[in-house]
């Protein structure tokens, strides 16, 4: 009879330490991803006819146009004479753009850390005039607040954030 208590005892020991384990389950939470781009990916700046418009961001109204921020990719530009069907005429293409502004024909605009200035006295055609280097500070955490993955500055510039799942971060806004 003690035998096959002792043998119980022991075997339930075991399998009590066995069922402990001292790693916490891995916490799985909505946060957000840097998107990363190496140097010349994120400093070439290139008009194009028309884009698909993913993630709208800013918008702004310039004569008879609207300029729509397509964030962290760049800036669509809209004939908006007919306001109830805009146009697509042209998109400015500028890596990691999160904000811009207009003045007398000029637009300026956020790239990464840079500024980069461009002509759209003719919307259809924009014309790139200038970059202005280390204007802004470059951002190593998403605007909105909560958990993201911590960058990591040898893959590269981060150009934008991408909202995904994330598996036990460890930086947090």
């Amino acid at each position: 009879m003690k035998t096959i208590l002792k043998t119980t005892l022991f075997a339930s020991v075991i399998l009590l330490a066995a069922s402990c384990d001292k790693q916490e389950d891995k916490k799985v939470v909505d946060g957000y991803k840097p998107i990363y781009a190496n140097a010349t990916d994120y400093t070439a700046v290139t008009i194009k006819t028309s884009e698909p418009l993913e993630r709208p961001g800013r918008i702004y109204l310039y004569n008879d146009y609207l300029l729509v921020n397509d964030q962290a990719k760049g800036i669509h530009i809209y004939d908006n004479a007919n306001h109830s069907n805009p146009q697509e005429i042209s998109f400015i293409s500028i890596p990691g753009n999160l904000d811009f502004s207009v003045k007398d024909n000029m637009l300026y605009a956020d790239n990464i850390s840079d500024m980069v200035i461009v002509d759209i006295s003719n919307p259809a055609s924009p014309v790139y005039k200038n970059k202005i280097t280390n204007v802004f500070p470059t951002q190593q955490f998403p605007d909105e607040f909560g958990a993201f993955e911590c960058v990591n500055p040898d893959l590269g510039v981060v150009v934008g954030w991408e909202k995904t799942k994330l598996t036990d971060p460890k930086c947090f806004k």
